[in-house]
């Protein structure tokens, strides 16, 4: 509970802005607490002055907290709480839409907030100075009214719409001034020293961004982590990163192991990239690189230099600034000899764009704000509904698709399931084969579902739908399938039983029919989908979905559910589907080894 909770506990209105500056909070305290917060501008003193210090008394205005009694023979804003260095609480009885304001003197705080006699607005701001991580502070002005009764909050608030912006516009200005004042974090990152720095002391060039992230660094550290080509990508402009293949919407387990001597690839298959020279977890994360463009290539960090040579450091720094509120701080060093410096022209504009891009779409990975679709899932929804339409448009081609990967003899063998739907009016069989073991294709598959991993396939059609789902990146052990739960297609869809399963082969869902409506000559229908895993041997095996539809005779039900509209769309997002299981599955079999990199020639 903070002072101005106790001053002023249930206000109608509340706003806050606040600013970070470049002190230790003891000085802020000090400028805040003491200062004359309106001498860097005539005109806010002057609005200040007039609305709320009643400068009808002709004297000259400082606009001090100190300055500011009341008394029974000058009523006004009063110091109601002081609590340094953190807080201190201004307060003002009055009836503050009236041109010469008549106010109300009160004792303290106390007969403050128990001040109840009608026709009266309560005004109580505090000046707020928090720490700002290890070297900075957050200064808060927080505003909150309320009214003796609901005439005078009618009349308050016809006021406050046209003081309103004036008060605000006061708050800014003198929020900006201390800025001025005191100096931003921002302005100051890159004078301060951070991690890394000694590693590389005779550093002929420095670029220092930052970012504040709204989570913990135990939340933050892992997306540092898995960083890399090859891995989970940079988090940046993800057309000229990692051969233009997106990067990572999860965390990555199998990409959580990093260790001093890694080598942290910068492109596609390279065996070169960034080395990692440091590690302190959930803190600081430093790569770094020492660089021969002649002769060798990358050679180890603290190797001799070459004649011509890149030597680099990109350090990541976590500072905790609140208890679920972080700052990232990035620097990148470079030293090199002087033919290098025409590079560094265009280097730093470059890295400056791609660096911003990437604490971007970092803080938008952390915090979820992560659009679930972007242009390449876009672009994917429109190729699957091109497809889609073709399959319209070709109801002859039907048999064809209908074993989609796989020949016409093993779509016909019986499979697992069949006999729930032994009839079936229509079905598919879809495969395809998979360069990987079963046992880990198996965890791909079993955890399909709109509530889970989603279906791999058209992500973006699947959305437009109202699935809002996002496909699945990694293996989530606690989304397997399990005899007795249930496949869902869609949220407000009936999901589907899954009856059947042999764990680490296949299991079945089942949509049964309704026996009482298809005694009755009633609508009724029934479907089985079936996702078999078989190995091949020599390390491949194949992904198997088959899908069983039987219905009742009548027009409606043989329209909504048969093959006319049903398998176009089935056909597009079932092999888009098998394709994504396979991208997944191979992916993670051929994942890179850590790679270090070879000891310097002699």
């Amino acid at each position: 509970m903070t002072p101005l909770d106790h001053v002023l506990p249930t206000p109608r209105l509340v706003e806050v802005q606040g600013v970070d500056v470049a002190v230790p909070p003891s000085e802020a305290w000090a400028e805040v607490r003491h200062a004359d917060l309106g001498a860097a501008s005539p005109l806010v003193r002057a609005l200040f002055a007039l609305r709320t210090l009643g400068a009808a008394h002709g004297e000259e205005l400082a606009l001090r907290v100190d300055a500011l009694r009341s008394t029974p023979e000058r009523p006004g804003f009063q110091v109601l709480v002081d609590a340094p260095p953190r807080e201190v609480v201004v307060g003002a009885i009055g009836k503050v839409w009236q041109l010469d304001i008549p106010f109300v003197h009160v004792a303290g705080a106390d007969a403050f907030e128990q001040f109840r006699e009608p026709g009266f607005v309560k005004v109580a701001w505090a000046l707020r100075v928090l720490p700002r991580g290890d070297r900075d502070a957050r200064v808060e002005v927080e505003v909150r009214v309320d009214a003796t009764d609901d005439a005078s909050w009618e009349k308050f608030e016809a006021y406050f719409a046209w003081i309103g912006p004036g008060s605000r516009f006061v708050r800014r200005s003198v929020l900006g001034a201390l800025v001025r004042r005191l100096g931003s974090p921002d302005a100051a990152e890159e004078d301060r020293p951070r991690i890394g720095d000694e590693l590389l002391p005779d550093a002929r060039e420095a670029m220092t961004h930052g970012i504040t992230i709204h989570a913990t660094p135990e939340l933050i550290w892992p997306w540092l982590v898995q960083m890399g080509c090859d891995r989970a990508g940079f988090y940046s402009v993800d057309l000229l990163d990692d051969g233009g293949r997106r990067s990572a919407r999860e965390i990555h387990p199998e990409l959580q192991e990093l260790r001093v001597g890694d080598v942290v690839p910068t492109a596609p298959g390279s065996a070169e990239g960034f080395e990692v020279l440091r590690i302190v977890p959930n803190r600081a994360l430093v790569l770094g690189g020492l660089y021969d463009p002649v002769a060798v290539g990358q050679l180890p960090f603290d190797s001799p230099r070459p004649e011509r040579f890149w030597h680099v450091t990109w350090a990541f720094e976590l500072e905790p600034l609140e208890p679920a509120i972080t700052r990232l701080h990035v620097r990148a060093r470079a030293a090199f000899p002087d033919a290098g410096g025409a590079k560094v022209a265009w280097i730093r504009p470059v890295h400056a764009f791609m660096e911003a891009a990437q604490l971007r779409g970092l803080r938008a990975r952390v915090e979820g704000t992560l659009p679930r679709d972007d242009l390449r899932d876009v672009l994917d929804g429109i190729e699957g509904a091109a497809r889609i339409l073709f399959a319209f448009m070709t109801p002859f081609r039907r048999r064809a698709r209908s074993h989609w990967g796989v020949d016409e003899a093993t779509a016909a063998r019986p499979l697992p399931g069949d006999a729930l739907v032994p009839e079936a009016r229509w079905s598919w069989t879809h495969g395809v084969t998979v360069e990987a073991e079963a046992s880990s294709v198996w965890p791909w598959l079993a955890q399909v579902g709109a509530d889970k991993a989603g279906f791999y396939s058209h992500q973006a059609l699947e959305n437009l739908a109202g699935c809002n789902l996002r496909n699945a990146e990694t293996v989530h052990p606690e989304w397997e399938a399990r005899l007795g739960g249930a496949l869902s297609l869609h949220p407000r869809a009936p999901s589907l039983a899954i009856v059947a399963m042999d764990p680490g082969r296949w299991f079945v869902a089942f949509a049964a029919p309704d026996e009482a409506a298809r005694r009755e000559g009633g609508p009724w229908v029934a479907a089985s989908w079936l996702f078999h895993v078989e190995p091949l041997g020599d390390g491949r095996c194949r992904v198997i979905s088959r899908y069983r539809a039987a219905c009742s005779d009548d027009l409606a039900t043989r329209l909504a559910f048969g093959p006319a509209l049903v398998e176009p769309i089935g056909f597009a997002m079932d092999r888009r589907m098998l394709l994504g299981i396979r991208e997944r599955a191979e992916a993670t079999a051929g994942a890179r080894p850590r790679r270090s990199l070879p000891a310097p020639p002699a």
